[in-house]
């Protein structure tokens, strides 16, 4: 990873996971890593996080700077704050939370795609993260997939995109006629209506869609979820997104684009929205 990117890792109150994901990154050679931590919503919260601070982050063998808020703003507002900043600082940001631990390969991917994205115009962002229903055990060459829907399990987005993004939603149609929408993005938008989940992709999976946008994966999971164990706000416990890791030789050099694949990905996710939303 060179000057033009920066690693934004959002946490609050979880040390064990976010220790996990710091360990991991210690085999990598990343620079600019950013610590997101929300503010402390109570005296126990604020007791969790002095042990982050001190055991976690104090404890480590690579550079961490930490952003810590003063107060609870929500994860919603702490990833929209910190991307509208970082764009302004960075070319390409790379967003992780304290329970997506990346595997081999992650970061390498990350940089084919933002590298094979400049030919195509069409690309939102980069996702890590591949549904066991379309992970690939294949051990030879890892291959790179543009697909409709977003997974926000590790991702990775150009600066330029997100700040139009934010420049531009307002003046989409974004009460979108529902009847149009798949039914992944219906639930999302049913979960997310009157606050009931705090949900911070909605607008984003909603705006891109309308733009007829696309995402990058790789056709397995280069990230380990580890927050289905009742510890996240969004979330329930269940082991349905679990995936072993195989490595791959290589990353191919070109993007993928199959209605199929594309379809699966839909219909898959329509199933499983309810376990992380």
């Amino acid at each position: 990873m060179n000057k033009d990117y920066c690693i934004l890792l959002f946490s609050y109150n979880r040390p064990s996971h976010l220790k996990r994901v710091v360990i991991s990154l210690e085999n990598y050679k990343v620079n600019n890593l950013y610590v997101i931590l929300d503010g402390p919503k109570n005296n126990k919260d604020k007791l969790v996080q002095k042990e982050i601070i001190t055991n976690v982050l104090g404890e480590n063998k690579i550079k961490i700077k930490l952003i810590k808020r003063k107060k609870n703003i929500g994860l919603a507002k702490s990833i929209y704050t910190a991307l509208d900043n970082f764009s302004k600082k960075y070319k390409k940001i790379i967003v992780l939370e304290d329970d997506c631990i990346p595997r081999k390969e992650f970061f390498s991917f990350i940089k084919k795609s933002f590298y094979l994205s400049l030919k195509d115009d069409g690309i939102a962002a980069i996702c890590g993260y591949q549904l066991p229903q379309l992970h690939n055990k294949n051990l030879s060459k890892l291959k790179i997939l543009k697909l409709k829907h977003f997974i926000p399990w590790g991702w990775a987005i150009k600066s330029k995109n997100w700040q139009y993004f934010r420049k531009n939603f307002k003046k989409v149609n974004l009460n979108y006629d529902k009847k149009d929408l798949p039914s992944n993005l219906k639930k999302i938008l049913k979960k997310s209506k009157n606050n009931e989940k705090n949900i911070w992709s909605k607008n984003f999976v909603l705006f891109n869609y309308i733009n007829k946008k696309f995402y990058l994966f790789p056709d397995k999971s280069l990230i380990k979820n580890i927050g289905f164990d009742g510890s996240g706000v969004n979330s329930k416990i269940t082991d349905i997104f679990y995936t072993k890791y195989f490595k791959s030789k290589k990353i191919s050099n070109e993007i993928i684009e199959k209605k199929k694949i594309i379809y699966k990905q839909e219909q898959d996710l329509s199933k499983l929205v309810d376990y992380y939303y």
